[in-house]
Parts: structure tokens; sequence; C-alpha cells
């Protein structure tokens, strides 16, 4: 083995260990979020995540696990690979974020005196009525199997993270803090740099995040304002990624992939218009919008599904419309991006709004004092 492989030097050992089967090492909340968070503060925390190789080069060590190849390896072989992972590490402090984890890691950490903490990210047994890929025939059963994990949790784990109000009063564990998925402040500049008439999406592309629905408004809106075009990036499903791959010619929308989260914010900067567009599922309307936030970091206006919550929760910084309507949605894209004076101001008045009331400084200071508390 290279020894000046970065890789090649993660530490046997960490205090802290934040551990996920599912997600993998991109995601936002886990890794540039909450471990990080945890690093800046000094905590001996690493990561284990699907990913493709150990990295020791950052705040934080990472541990990579491999990724399953379909869900049956993804809760058999993956739990295995995580349980080594535990033995050799020896964590006093397992943060997990997959509810499949709860019993192997309360096993975990009965047999080793450890302590573990379940993060919630969202309500998932609410969630189970939204996988279209779930037969209905299933979805009883899945229902089930979801509250019993949601139920071992609340009583095996020694604290509870939630991601909102909403999903924490799921749970009755009187350890239960909320960490609400707000951005980092410090990652944003003040100062955005919009192009004329581009919007921005950077997400998951699905159709409950009405992608088809962006590009089709899209291509309208430039029968008013020719510039209008739209900038994709994110994780795709194969026929989404595909459908996009084929328009690479189009001047109506661009695809960048799936970009590092420190990618983001100059993205973001870069548009005239934030696109947050979401199906009125249960688990979308009381959620905290990751991508909201960050156009409001960025000092960029959003253009947002018309949920009451949203209203309530975000008096300042865009413009909400009815996600159902295409010709809402046209006509609001289109009256925005004819007015970048207009969207200038709306972008200022979130930004400032944010900067009040909704940066992960803060919420990082809850989750290091529970950590802490726990250790």
């Amino acid at each position: 083995m290279n020894t000046t492989d970065p890789a090649a030097r993660v530490p046997d050992h960490v205090q802290v260990l934040h551990l996920s089967t599912v997600h993998d090492s991109h995601d936002n909340r886990v890794r540039n979020k909450e471990a990080l968070g945890l690093a800046r503060a000094g905590v001996d925390v690493g990561l284990g995540i699907r990913g493709e190789a150990d990295d020791a080069s950052g705040a934080f060590p990472v541990y990579a696990l491999p990724r399953p190849r379909n869900r049956v390896a993804r809760v058999t072989g993956s739990q295995v690979k995580a349980w080594k992972l535990l033995s050799r590490l020896k964590p006093r402090l397992v943060h997990i974020h997959d509810p499949e984890l709860v019993p192997m890691v309360w096993l975990w950490k009965t047999t080793h005196r450890a302590r573990a903490v379940y993060d919630a990210h969202e309500d998932l047994v609410k969630q189970i009525s939204t996988k279209k890929y779930l037969h209905r025939g299933v979805r009883p059963v899945m229902r089930l199997l979801s509250k019993g994990l949601v139920g071992w949790a609340d009583r095996g784990m020694d604290a509870i993270v939630a991601a909102t109000p909403e999903v924490a009063q799921c749970f009755r564990n009187p350890n239960t803090t909320v960490v609400r998925n707000y951005p980092w402040l410090s990652d944003f500049g003040s100062h955005p740099q919009p192009v004329p008439g581009r919007m921005v999406y950077v997400g998951d592309l699905t159709e409950e995040r009405k992608v088809s629905l962006m590009i089709a408004a899209t291509r309208r809106a430039r029968e008013r304002v020719p510039q209008a075009h739209l900038v994709l990036a994110g994780r795709a499903r194969p026929a989404v990624k595909a459908m996009l791959e084929e328009q690479s010619d189009d001047e109506a929308v661009t695809y960048l992939g799936q970009l590092e989260p420190t990618s983001i914010p100059a993205v973001v900067a870069s548009a005239q218009l934030g696109l947050i567009l979401l199906e009125p599922l249960p688990n979308y309307v009381t959620s905290l919008p990751t991508k909201l936030f960050e156009y409001m970091a960025g000092g960029v206006p959003f253009l947002g599904s018309d949920f009451p919550a949203w209203r309530t929760m975000f008096p300042a910084g865009g413009q909400f419309v009815d996600s159902q309507d295409e010709d809402a949605v046209v006509t609001a894209m289109a009256d925005l991006l004819a007015d970048p004076q207009h969207c200038a101001a709306l972008g200022a008045q979130g930004r400032a709004y944010l900067e009040e009331h909704f940066t992960f400084e803060e919420q990082a200071g809850e989750l290091v004092r529970l950590t802490r508390s726990l250790l």
C-alpha cells in the first residue's frame, strides 16, 4: 500500500462516528453540515458512508463503505461492512442516518457500552405513501416495518436528532434535538452575479421535484424572455439522466451532473432565479427545503411551490406559485425574469432575512452541545 496516499492514513479510532449505508459521500446534511460542524468545534469525528475510497484529506476522516448492488445487499452485506467498521474504530458514540441501521447499532451499543443517536431526516412512516416504486400491496407492510424501526429508535437510542420540528413530534425520546438543514452562511458570498435569464435548480432530479415541469415551463417562458434558460444539477435516476443528456445541445436547458457541495454556491450565485417546485406530497408540504435556503444565502430570489407552511416560514426572498399549474409557473417565471431589478431586490431581502433567522452556524451549536453531553 502507498503510505503517501491520504486514504492510507485514516485513523483507526474516532470518538464519534456518523454512519450511513444509504446516503453517499455527496450528502449535504450528513457530510457537509453535521460531520463538518462537529469537526470545526474540535470534536473527534469520522464519517462512514458509501464512497469509492477512504479519505483523510479533509476536516475529518471518511471511511468508504461499498455501494450495494441492490436493496437486499444494502440491508445485508452493507450492514456487515458497517459492523466491521465499528469493530475497527470502536467509537464511543455512533450517529446513524438510516432507519435500517437501528437494530444493528442498538446491538453494537448494547454489547460495547457505547452510545447511539438516530438522525431522522424525514417522517419515515408518512413518506412510505409517496414511494411510487412500492406496490400498493407492499406499502402497508413497509409502513408497519417503518413504525417498528422508528419506535425502536425512539426507545433504544440515547438521543434523536430531527431535521424539522414536525419530524421531532414523531418521537417521545426526552433527548430529542432539532437540527435544521440551514446553509452555512460562510459558504455563500453576499454579492450574486446573475446571468440574465438564468434559472437554477440543484438537487435530486425527479418527477416529484417537477423536473419535467421546470423544463417545459422554461421553453414556454422563452417566448416572452428569449434569454431564459435552465441550469440543472444533481442526482438523477437513469431514465431522467438519459432524458437530460439528450438535451445537451438545447439552449433552453443545461445539465451539469451531480456536484460536490462546495461547488453549489458558485452555481447558485450565477442565477437570476432559483426554482423549488415540488409536488404537494405529505413529506414536502412542511419540509425545510435545503435549496430554498441556499438561494436565500446566495442573495438569489426563489420561485417556490405555494405551500401554506412555506408562506409562513419564508415571508421574504421570493414568490410562490401553484406548482400543479404549468400556465401559472410560466407566467411567474417570465414576469420575474423580465424584471431583473425586482429579482435583485427580492434576493437581497431573502439574504437579510436568512442572516437573521436561518444559518447552520447556530444549528451546529445545538448538535455540538448534544454530542458533547453524550460523550
